[in-house]
Parts: C-alpha cells; structure tokens; sequence
C-alpha cells in the first residue's frame, strides 16, 4: 500500500480518507495476510498538511484528527500483519502511521520526527501514546517537545525500526519480511498479533490472563482441525 501524494506525500483529507478506505478493502480481503506500507517517491511521508488543517474549523478539524487516530489504531489492531518501509522522512501524521505497524524496515538516511509542537500544534494521529510506548517515556518528552529528528541508526538502537538497510532497499526488505512472516502457521501469527497489541490497552498482570485465554482457545482450534 503507498502513501502517494507529491511531492512528499504530505497527508491531506483526502489521502488519509483514501488510507482509510483502503485499510478497509485489505481488512475484508481474507486473502491477505500482510501488507506494506511505504510512500512514494523516496519519500514515506512528511505528515499532516498544517496549511489545510488551519484553514479549518475546530468541528471540521477535530473530524480529520478522529480519522487519522482511527487509520492508525485499525491498522495497528488489524488481523493482517503491517510493515513499514520508511525511506526518506517519516514526519508527524506519518511517523504516527510508520510506528502503528508491527514492523518497521529504515533506509540507512531515513528520519524520523514529530515536528508539531514547533508549529503549534500537537502530535494528532495518536501520536502522544504511540511514541511513548515506541520510545519510552523519557526519549518520547524529547522527541515531541523538541522536534528533533531521529536517525534510523538510533531508531535501531531505541527498538522502534527492526532493520536498517541500504537506501532504496526498504520496500524490498520489507516485502521479504512480510512474505516470511505471511508463511507461517497463520491462526498462530494472527493470535500472537492480537495478544501483543491488546496488552497494549491493559495494564501488566492482565496481560497474563490475555496471553493464557488466547493460548486456550488455540489449543481447542487445533485440536478441533484434527
């Protein structure tokens, strides 16, 4: 799936409602298993159109921002597995999307920034709880108060890109990683999605029980596909 708006892919009204009409058709496809996400034009996105935004007003705006959010939670919630191939920059609305993914792939010059405090707003697209989870709590305060970009390398090191590789080798990297993982025994990866995202919304111990019930109910399904 690519983001595609030039000349740096900067998400409009219409192009996160496009992203959000196509995460539905791929959510009702059941014959995928996974999807990359990736920009065009060497580019993944520079994020939300502020110009667009501040022309709006506060019911109008806070629609737009209500369907970012919900792009970025069906995509990280969905049953298919999504990875990110981010080259060039991934900014604001679009490191938002990048880090709802369960992968993400990096071009070695690829950066990542949350711009908005600078500009005057705020990260939007679920960014504030999204950030702090990727980047804890102490690197995400600096990343969104400052607005200081962050280096694939030290995406790496923080653990919010899984692989670093060579310019222009993103999507292919990603598309191999997808394959992988889209080979496996699926009722087991789509299980093992939904137990780790979940955890997210619930606090430490609940998890536990989560994991457990989930664990469960495979164990009926297989034993009722014998």
């Amino acid at each position: 799936m690519v983001i595609e708006r030039p000349p740096h892919n900067a998400l409009s009204f219409e192009a996160v409602a496009d992203l959000a009409a196509a995460v539905t058709k791929v959510d009702k496809d059941p014959g995928v298993r996974a999807v990359v996400l990736t920009g065009s034009g060497g580019t993944f996105s520079t994020g939300t159109d502020l110009g667009e935004f501040e022309r709006q007003d506060p019911k109008r705006l806070l629609a737009a921002a209500q369907l970012g959010q919900d792009v970025a939670w069906r995509i990280e919630h969905s049953e298919k597995i999504w990875v990110a191939a981010v080259e060039g920059i991934a900014r604001g609305g679009g490191f938002d999307l990048a880090l709802a993914c369960d992968l993400l792939v990096a071009a070695e010059d690829a950066q990542f920034e949350s711009p908005e405090v600078g500009e005057g707003w705020i990260p939007f697209f679920g960014g504030t709880q999204r950030i702090r989870h990727a980047l804890g709590r102490t690197r995400a305060r600096e990343t969104i108060l400052t607005g200081a970009p962050i280096s694939a390398g030290d995406a790496k090191a923080i653990g919010f890109v899984n692989r670093v590789v060579p310019r222009g080798g993103a999507l292919a990297t990603a598309e191999t990683l997808a394959g992988e993982i889209a080979s496996r025994p699926w009722t087991a990866v789509r299980t093992a999605k939904r137990v780790l995202v979940e955890q997210l919304d619930k606090p430490y111990r609940n998890g536990f029980l989560l994991e457990a019930q989930h664990l469960a109910q495979l164990l009926v399904d297989r034993k009722s596909q014998k």
